[in-house]
């Protein structure tokens, strides 16, 4: 049986199944085409930022994609993603919005020893989350 985070990376990993015909002009193609190659790379600096920061990522993972009615959910198991309107072009964003949810929850529940809060509002949390990832992801999910 494969782990919930193993399941999105296959997902994210897998290839975007672009067609040529949909374009008609190979500019467009090729621009289409790096902007999913540059969500992939979003979504590996999101996913190791996650595992660094969040110590059950797979529970929380799983209980966030079992319980959220968002596009990417998992079911019985397996992970499921409805299209919006355009396969190759969103399904990355799709697992990098689930891995925003859970930095940005855990940054929210981030404690001190004596148990106050450590970030007082969102602003902090997002200065916090901008010293640590690049500006293209910042800007896209927290921003």
């Amino acid at each position: 049986m494969t782990t919930t985070i193993e399941q999105l990376r296959q997902f994210a990993n897998k290839r975007p199944g672009l067609n040529f015909a949909d374009y008609g002009d190979r500019r467009y193609y090729i621009q289409d085409y790096r902007e999913i190659l540059k969500d992939l790379h979003s979504f590996n600096e999101l996913m190791g930022f996650a595992l660094d920061r969040i110590d059950n990522l797979n529970e929380q993972l799983t209980a966030e994609l079992e319980t959220t009615g968002d596009r990417l959910s998992l079911v019985n198991g397996k992970l499921q993603y409805v299209t919006g309107q355009y396969f190759p072009t969103e399904y990355r964003n799709a697992a990098c919005r689930v891995l925003v949810r859970l930095i940005w929850r855990s940054f929210m529940n981030e404690k001190h020893p004596d148990g106050t809060l450590v970030y007082k509002d969102g602003h902090q949390i997002r200065k916090a989350i901008n010293r640590r990832l690049r500006l293209r992801n910042t800007k896209l999910f927290f921003s």
